[in-house]
């Protein structure tokens, strides 16, 4: 709510809550006397739902990169994983505007609030130069039996440790190049429904099944218009379960695994002439793990905190030609895509309030493909290494320096690259806590 008009929503409500109350107490001659209110209703709790938690996060940084022809084409033209899936009108660019200077990531909106015992709700507005675009929507359930949760809206899939995290959440400035590859920008972020279980047990163990429209420009494509097949809704099933044993005194371990598999078409413009020519239609399989070490240190302001994590993730893409301009004999044949990558970083904490990270991660150690004419392709694999520092003064801001050398597999070659940002995050208002 706008911080100017919540003082008199607050105010309009409490005096017509007094009204109320003052009637209730001295009914008019001859008129019944109004119903007590319904148990456990205050005026405090009425109040609360004219005051959610409102909050909005500021993500600013200062970039350069020393590549030929910017990172972002480098990776639409990354061998095993470029050529955008999906080049239509409404394919996300794989640099998310990123240029050399000043960027400024959209601003996070958020609004949150406990609806009632029974539900939760969450809508967060991405907002930049261009304009708004709705990221989050969802409710869960807050009280359903045998621990059991129910989610649905649109929002980020639990699969994996990074996608569910919002970017001002990351611990280095630029998501895994595995994320960014196989999923997007924005990782898989979709309208649909989520079932988890945690489980009676003494150690934490959750499961959870998801169900998905289908609408990722990487992975899981959809465009249902001819020469392409329709394909009914939800085309996208998502699987993960997490395990994290009870360990002593200020250690905690997390593993998880997943897998993800839905459909996927293509539309590729293969003699360059602004038109589409081959069009591919199929399924995509994700399957990964990922695992997650804190150590909490005794000392103030995470000082001595040490954290270690990695994730890794494996796709096939299995497609048929369903129609191809140039090259109509091969009409009916199947093409399919296998790539996997990796990262690994650790964070310590070596003064108060102050943190360094490394990371190192490599995509296409699989990188293959079998094409439709009967041929098969395979490629080197690439790989990037990053070093970041950062000064957190309160939980409300945060300043990064990070620095990262990348060697990249292309058509023309190995393209290497280093990249420099200073990172500068600011969240305004009531924010959560993070998962661990």
């Amino acid at each position: 709510m706008n911080p100017i008009v919540r003082p008199f929503a607050v105010l309009a409500a409490t005096t017509l809550l007094a009204g109320v109350a003052a009637a209730q107490s001295a009914p008019a001659a001859g008129v019944p006397s109004a119903p007590e209110p319904a148990p456990g209703l205050s005026l405090k709790k009425v109040v609360q739902s004219f005051n959610p938690d409102v909050s909005a996060v500021l993500d600013g940084f200062y970039y350069y990169e020393d590549s030929a022809e910017g990172l972002g084409h480098v990776m639409e033209e990354l061998s095993g994983f470029g050529h955008a899936h999906g080049e239509g009108e409404d394919a996300h660019g794989h640099d998310h505007g990123i240029d050399n200077g000043f960027n400024l990531r959209h601003i996070e909106l958020i609004v949150s609030a406990s609806v009632d015992p029974y539900f939760r709700a969450l809508v967060n507005a991405a907002v930049d130069e261009h304009g708004a675009e709705l990221e989050e929507a969802w409710f869960e359930t807050i009280a359903l039996p045998g621990g059991l949760k129910l989610k649905a809206g649109k929002f980020y899939s639990d699969f994996g440790y990074i996608n569910a995290q919002h970017a001002h959440q990351w611990d280095f400035t630029d998501q895994p190049l595995i994320y960014r590859l196989l999923l997007g920008d924005h990782g898989l972020n979709d309208k649909g429904a989520q079932l988890s279980w945690l489980a009676p047990t003494p150690f934490y163990l959750v499961a959870g099944i998801e169900g998905f429209q289908g609408d990722n420009e990487a992975s899981y494509a959809y465009h249902g218009e001819e020469p392409l097949p329709e394909r009914d809704a939800p085309r996208v099933a998502v699987g993960w379960l997490k395990f994290g044993p009870d360990l002593p005194g200020c250690h905690g371990l997390q593993f998880g695994v997943f897998g993800i598999t839905g459909a996927h078409q293509e539309e590729y413009d293969g003699d360059e002439d602004g038109t589409h020519d081959q069009w591919l239609d199929g399924d995509s399989t994700i399957w990964g793990a990922d695992f997650i070490y804190r150590y909490d240190a005794p000392k103030p302001y995470a000082q001595g905190d040490l954290t270690v994590q990695g994730e890794y993730a494996s796709r096939t893409k299995s497609l048929d030609l369903v129609a191809d301009d140039l090259a109509p004999e091969f009409v009916g044949s199947a093409r399919e895509d296998r790539q996997d990558g990796y990262y690994l970083q650790t964070l310590y904490g070596v003064l108060p309030r102050w943190r360094a990270g490394v990371r190192w991660e490599q995509v296409g150690l699989t990188n293959e493909a079998d094409l439709p004419n009967g041929e098969s392709e395979s490629f080197d694999p690439s790989w990037k290494a990053s070093a970041m520092v950062d000064f957190t003064p309160s939980e409300f801001s945060r300043f990064r320096v990070q620095v990262a050398r990348g060697g990249y597999e292309t058509e023309e070659g190995t393209e290497e690259a280093t990249e420099v940002s200073l990172q500068a995050i600011f969240s305004i208002g009531a924010h959560g806590a993070h998962k661990f």
